[in-house]
């Protein structure tokens, strides 16, 4: 991006917030801000609306009013400073001010969000997710799908929509540019996100109901794909419908119903399964519910109602086994699963409580179950986000890595913070030297740079007091200096500005 030389220095202010004293890019991600609450009865105990704000391993309650009901659904876009941007409930799409934003009433169409909406929120579990448009700053796609009641009386899913949100319009307040866009219709589950190979682009699976039939998209800079359905793996009919996940590293997805869940491989590259496995539940396993992976997806992990299974993926013939029984399960029940940015899972209630069971160590046997593990402040009937991994990015050397993309220099710990506030690089911004003072001399030192987007672009040995950086294009960067033994030091942003 191409600075104007009076922008330069309130640029530069604002992004140093960004940078903490051990760790660089520490941006909020949209996984940090989870939404909840019922708003219809804001001055009674338990209601109202507030929000979880996940932050340097710690997680707080902000209250707040966000003029909203919600149910099952929730999507959230905050800004990298964590301010919230737009959110929904499935109903409508309000702006940062708790307003519908410009045609951003009517999400969902259909005789469902007539009974629920505005009253209680939309009721799809899991049903929204909203992805930055690749390429395109301002404009943002939110995924969201449908339900309906079958004559058997119970939840269908679809159609499968997407509506388009520009930030950049009506004073920064947005607008919905484009609305309930039908990708697919027909009877499908609920959907699931993973990020491309390439380290920019997604994958949106979502299967079909009583099939072993799996639908997916191509989130790329063009826009959407459809790719060609996958047929693989054990039709799943359950009466029952659970959820979706990918493991956290994006190698391994699982599909679960209250019969049974199929896990299979998943190649980030091509978007294809395979090395499908049905893993049946026992047979007094009731209801559908969450399903999740352990951060290496070597261990599967599948919620009932009244229980938490566990599989270990890497035996030649996996089983689900009873980790966590009814007896530790009193007076509530488990809905739905989804991992936090402090690396615990939360479990939704099928009812209305103030509170998320959690599994606090997903990687060991002993996975650290706790019922009614997280206290909140207002009530929560169903909601829990669907959050793809958005740390997880390219796959350095693989056949699609082909973007120049680096995953962002996210939470590298600055190894020796003290020699931190010596080093000093200046003038920022810069013309195209940058001079270096309080370097350390015990061992060799290589500097590395990186653009906005995480994309290494200059690397050399540091020779002399300063360095030549006037080939890059006018820009901002981040600077790190690596020891010998892979030592890293993160300096502050600089800014290179030739005008």
């Amino acid at each position: 991006m191409i600075l104007i030389r009076q922008k330069v220095a309130a640029y530069v202010l604002a992004l140093t917030f960004l940078i903490s004293s051990d760790f660089l890019l520490a941006q909020v991600l949209p996984d940090q801000i989870w939404l909840h609450g019922i708003n219809d009865l804001i001055d009674q105990p338990g209601y109202g609306n507030s929000y979880l704000k996940f932050e340097s391993g710690q997680v707080s309650t902000v209250q707040t009013n966000l003029n909203m009901n919600f149910e099952s659904t929730m999507a959230v876009m905050p800004d990298t400073l964590g301010n919230i941007l737009f959110y929904t409930n499935g109903c409508h799409i309000a702006n940062a001010l708790g307003d519908t934003m410009q045609n951003g009433a009517g999400i969902n169409p259909g005789e469902m969000h007539d009974w629920t909406c505005p009253t209680s929120g939309y009721t799809a579990p899991m049903g929204a997710i909203i992805l930055p448009f690749p390429d395109h700053p301002s404009q943002y796609y939110l995924f969201h799908m449908g339900v309906k009641y079958g004559l058997e009386r119970k939840l269908n899913f679809g159609p499968f929509y997407y509506s388009v949100i520009d930030m950049s319009l009506n004073g920064g307040k947005g607008e919905v540019i484009s609305k309930n866009n039908v990708v697919a219709d027909g009877n499908f589950e609920p959907f699931v996100a993973v990020r491309h190979g390439n380290g920019r682009d997604w994958w949106l699976v979502f299967p079909e109901y009583g099939t072993n039939k799996y639908h997916k998209l191509l989130f790329s800079a063009s826009g959407l794909q459809e790719e060609p359905v996958q047929l693989i793996g054990q039709s799943l009919s359950c009466r029952y419908i659970g959820s979706s996940a990918f493991s956290p590293n994006g190698i391994r997805f699982a599909r679960q119903q209250h019969c049974g869940v199929v896990a299979m491989d998943f190649d980030r590259c091509s978007g294809q399964f395979s090395n499908d496995r049905f893993l049946p539940l026992p047979p007094n396993a009731f209801g559908g519910g969450g399903v999740a992976f352990s951060k290496d997806g070597n261990k599967l992990l599948v919620s009932t109602q009244l229980s938490v299974q566990m599989a270990d993926l890497t035996q030649s013939t996996p089983y689900l086994d009873t980790i966590v029984g009814s007896i530790d399960i009193i007076g509530s029940s488990l809905h739905l699963m989804q991992y936090g940015p402090d690396g615990k899972i939360y479990l939704s209630n099928l009812g209305r409580g103030k509170f998320y069971h959690m599994i606090n160590t997903p990687d060991e046997q002993n996975i650290g179950f706790q019922q009614r593990g997280f206290d909140l402040s207002n009530f929560v009937v169903r909601t829990l986000p669907n959050y793809p991994n958005y740390r997880l990015y390219d796959i350095p050397g693989s056949t699609c890595d082909t973007l120049g993309i680096n995953a962002p220099i996210v939470g590298i710990s600055n190894s020796n913070p003290s020699s931190k506030e010596t080093i000093q690089i200046f003038p920022n911004p810069t013309t195209g030297i940058l001079n270096w003072s309080g370097l350390p001399t015990h061992e060799p030192l290589t500097i590395r740079i990186h653009d906005a987007l995480g994309r290494l672009c200059f690397e050399q040995q540091v020779l002399e007091s300063y360095t030549n950086i006037n080939m890059l294009p006018d820009g901002l960067y981040f600077v790190l200096l690596v020891g010998e033994k892979g030592n890293i030091m993160a300096l502050k942003p600089t800014v290179l500005s030739k005008l």
